[in-house]
């Protein structure tokens, strides 16, 4: 009789058979292939939108018009009031001045002469009641008696009555500039000082000389302290002036705010401005589905359940949307999440 023993050895089948040992290798395991990686992505379709061309800029606020506060007559002044870019109330007092000697001087001599022709012509008019002088000579002394009165109201009008005086501020401004010190002498309607309007803000802005050609009067604006954007205030440009100012290098251009609709704005404030210069329809993606690496700025799209990498040429933004040019198929969705992790022809699902 023959024994037949199976056993293993060592991953080998070993078969005995009429009193011989037979080893067979084993058969291997079978190994699965990995399940093909799927990126969860959200899409968006391609739109075209109205997108604003804007240029950015930045500038200064300054006060609104400046005007000339001065004495209406001649004198020496006797106190200054107030320093350069100090702020001042409707009716503050900026400046005291001391009349001059001249003026005080022709202000009795034209008291003196009215006194002297209203004596002249009740004299004359004696004389001419006795027959002793003319109509000639009453008219004549008349006469310089409304001379002599005129000449008074003038005087009076240089305050050659007054012998101090103090000017006060016509309106809520800033102090710009001081033009005299105390014991300067003046002549009349010489300016003392330099008072701009805060009810109205200046501000001027430095427009790179490139970009100067595209910005015209009567473009929106939109200003916002550089240390706080999310503070703006709408306004339009006043003035190009066209030419490179030699100390910014830049082309100065100007728009007026009025002080109430932007509190957050003073005088001496650095400010960013967008300046839109025109509209115009592209395809345009969100923010977020633009990416850029060493060879551009890209997309991925997806055909098919797969991703595509599509490179592309990136325009300007407004709103979150960025304008896009290049290869992009118009009918297909865009990649706007999780397209970091994507590859080309990576595939992929959309999520919920």
């Amino acid at each position: 009789m023959t024994r037949r023993t199976t056993g293993i050895i060592l991953g080998t089948t070993a078969v005995v058979a009429a009193g011989m040992w037979f080893w067979y290798p084993r058969a291997a395991p079978v190994a699965q292939a990995p399940a093909a990686v799927t990126a969860l992505v959200k899409t968006e379709p391609l739109q075209q939108h109205s997108l604003t061309d804007a240029i950015t800029a930045f500038g200064d606020v300054t006060t609104g018009q400046v005007v000339a506060i001065s004495f209406s007559s001649g004198g020496q002044v006797s106190r200054l009031l107030v320093v350069a870019n100090q702020s001042v109330k409707h009716g503050t007092p900026l400046a005291t001045l001391t009349n001059d000697p001249n003026a005080t001087l022709a202000y009795t001599q034209a008291i003196n002469a009215v006194n002297f022709s209203r004596g002249e012509v009740r004299r004359i008019e004696e004389l001419f009641s006795l027959q002793l002088a003319t109509q000639s000579q009453v008219d004549s002394a008349r006469k310089s008696l409304e001379d002599a009165q005129a000449n008074l109201a003038a005087q009076r009008q240089l305050g050659g009555d007054v012998g101090t005086a103090t000017v006060v501020a016509p309106f809520n401004g800033v102090v710009v500039g001081v033009n005299v010190a105390e014991g300067d002498r003046l002549q009349s309607g010489a300016a003392i000082l330099q008072l701009g309007h805060t009810d109205v803000l200046r501000v001027q802005l430095g427009i790179e000389p490139d970009d100067a050609h595209l910005v015209r009067v009567g473009m929106p604006v939109t200003l916002s302290p550089v240390s706080d954007a999310t503070k703006t205030v709408s306004a339009s440009i006043q003035e190009n002036q066209g030419v490179v100012n030699p100390k910014t290098q830049l082309v100065d251009a100007v728009t007026i705010v009025p002080a109430a609709r932007a509190p957050f704005l003073v005088p001496g404030m650095h400010v960013r401005a967008t300046v839109t210069i025109g509209q115009h329809l592209s395809w345009a993606v969100p923010r977020a589905a633009v990416l850029t690496d060493a060879a551009g700025a890209y997309v991925f799209q997806v055909s098919g359940g797969t991703a595509h990498r599509v490179n592309l040429t990136a325009g300007g933004e407004s709103h979150g949307m960025v304008a896009v040019s290049g290869s992009i198929d118009p009918h297909l969705r865009v990649v706007v999440l999780g397209n970091y992790e994507l590859q080309d022809g990576m595939s992929v699902r959309e999520g919920q």
